[in-house]
């Protein structure tokens, strides 16, 4: 953890009903701008290098921070709701995958398939969350 604090995503009713506080959000704003800004900038390799180093640097010292601020049961609903979203997603892979493979081939279609299986996760994981802190 080098920037973002712990405190910033504390689980409470926050900004935009997000769990975390406005610092939290401006911190995950700013990162996820870092995407936009890439795509703005002309072409070059190191400009997108620098980006992309400096984007994965925030989101994992975001993600620290943000598992950092976890108490035991958020622990606990975390990992089992990753563990779902984790099947859920090789599930997607096989069935699309052999969909793909008996209509078409699938390396014209690899960017569906991974748009797809990270739907799929991710509605998994918010689906399996939200079940979870509803029932305790």
């Amino acid at each position: 953890m080098v920037i973002a604090k712990p405190e910033w995503f504390r689980k409470k009713k926050g900004f935009f009903s997000f769990e975390m506080t406005w610092q939290g959000a401006v911190y995950l704003i700013a990162t996820v701008s870092l995407i936009f800004i890439g795509i703005l900038l002309p072409e070059n390799m190191i400009i997108s290098i620098i980006i992309t180093g400096l984007f994965l640097f925030l989101f994992f010292d975001m993600m620290y921070a943000s598992l950092k601020s976890m108490d035991e049961r958020a622990k606990m609903h975390y990992s089992i709701a990753m563990r779902n979203a984790a099947w859920g997603m090789i599930i997607t892979m096989i069935m699309f995958s052999t969909i793909l493979y008996s209509f078409n081939d699938i390396k014209a279609n690899l960017g569906v398939l991974i748009i797809t299986t990270a739907l799929v996760g991710g509605i998994i994981n918010f689906a399996t969350r939200y079940k979870l802190e509803k029932d305790s």
